[in-house]
C-alpha cells in the first residue's frame, strides 16, 4: 500500500445531526447563527423544513452534509453559539455506515471536538471492518 491513498474517512462527506438543548427560544437560532457564514447556507438546513414544529423548538434538529474541510468552521460556530446561549447540544456524525455521537457544552473546545469526532469515526469504522487501530 502507498501513503498517497487518501484516508477513506477524510474523503467521504459527513452528515451531521445537531440537536441543541434549549429551555426557551434563543435570541438567535442556531440555524441563523450558522447561516451567517455563506459557505454553510447551502449545506446546513433545519430538519423540520420551513416553519412548523413546536414553539421554541423549530431549531431543534439541524442537518448538515459537509466535507471534512468544513468541519472545523462548523464546530467553531456551534461552540460559539453554545457558549453564548449557555446551553448544550449533541452532534450525531455519520460517514458511510459509521456513526458517532458527541456532546457539546460550555467546556468543550472546538479543536478537541474535531479531534474526538475524527478519532471516534476512525475507531467505529475499524470496528465495522474488523481491522485494528493503533493508538
Amino acid at each position: 500500500m502507498t501513503e498517497t491513498n487518501p484516508d477513506p474517512v477524510a474523503c467521504q462527506p459527513f452528515r451531521l445531526t445537531i440537536t441543541p438543548r434549549q429551555r426557551q427560544a434563543p435570541p438567535v437560532t442556531l440555524l441563523d447563527w450558522i447561516h451567517r457564514r455563506p459557505e454553510y447556507r447551502p449545506v446546513v438546513r433545519s430538519a423540520g423544513g420551513a416553519g412548523g414544529g413546536r414553539a421554541g423548538f423549530s431549531d431543534a434538529v439541524i442537518i448538515a452534509v459537509v466535507a471534512q474541510a468544513l468541519l472545523p468552521g462548523l464546530f467553531n460556530l456551534l461552540q460559539s453559539w453554545v457558549d453564548q446561549q449557555r446551553t448544550e447540544a449533541s452532534i450525531r456524525i455519520q460517514t458511510g455506515e459509521t456513526e458517532v455521537e458527541l456532546q457539546v457544552n460550555g467546556r468543550t473546545d472546538s479543536a478537541r471536538l474535531l479531534a474526538q469526532a475524527t478519532e471516534a469515526l476512525r475507531i467505529a469504522r475499524a470496528e465495522q471492518t474488523g481491522t485494528e487501530t493503533a493508538g
